[in-house]
């Protein structure tokens, strides 16, 4: 999955029908590890039954950005009432930020999902687990020039932040899912930059493409106003 624009963090919390709507007493737990410099927010969706399916309501849960690494816990209900109907959990969907930078534009995202499913096999066959193991998903920074700000800018890409959960079993029970950051950065597109022992070298696309010409042809690019010849270090 990767990243997106900033502006979705923190947005209007979307209701449902009802604003006399209350949700269950039953919850689930869903806490974890954020690395530094990353915040989540989880959206809660709930659905009716057929007598109810023009009914839909949301709750939002946010853990914001920290300097150092740190935990979050979430307490999400498994239903909620709208008038005279009952919503049931359906999925739980995922934003997770990362910044790697001060400048406003130097923040982004990826998208995970929880699956909330009411079988003990999905429709792809695959099991579900009564009791979920923890979850752990590994998020990469991928860079680029950006051709916006002159600079490099960073995408972002988190692998294994999802999994389906079994409903009858989800009340009071504590899902775990954890994020770590993998310290190697990747290119964004391949055969853009070329990779040395130094770090990654810039080089000129072919014409009318954007893979680099072969033999490469390097070329210098600028970040934090300064004109570099190799990443991360900026100068060999």
């Amino acid at each position: 999955m990767l990243a997106h624009a900033w502006p979705a963090l923190f947005g209007f919390l979307l209701s449902g029908c009802s604003a006399l709507g209350s949700v269950g007493a039953d919850t689930f737990t869903l806490e974890g590890e954020l690395p530094a410099d990353f915040a989540l927010k989880a959206q809660a969706h709930y659905g009716g039954s057929e007598s109810c399916s023009s009914r839909g309501h949301v709750e939002s849960f946010k853990e914001d950005y920290e300097k150092a690494p740190h935990g979050y816990r979430f307490e999400i209900p498994v239903s909620y009432r709208d008038g005279l109907c009952d919503l049931q959990l359906v999925r739980v969907g995922l934003f997770i930020y990362g910044r790697y930078g001060e400048k406003d534009w130097q923040q982004t995202y990826d998208n995970g999902e929880l699956m909330v499913v009411s079988k003990a096999a999905s429709e792809d066959n695959n099991n579900v687990s009564a009791l979920p193991s923890p979850i752990y998903s590994e998020c990469s920074w991928l860079f680029q020039e950006s051709k916006l700000n002159l600079e490099i800018s960073k995408l972002l890409s988190c692998k294994g932040a999802g999994a389906r959960l079994n409903r009858k079993q989800l009340p009071q029970q504590t899902v775990i899912l954890t994020f770590t950051v993998n310290p190697r950065e990747e290119p964004y597109r391949d055969n853009t930059w070329i990779e040395f022992p130094e770090g990654w070298r810039p080089c000129l696309p072919k014409e009318g493409w954007q893979q680099c010409q072969d033999p490469p042809v390097f070329k210098t690019y600028r970040n934090n106003n300064i004109e570099c010849t190799i990443y991360p270090n900026c100068t060999e």
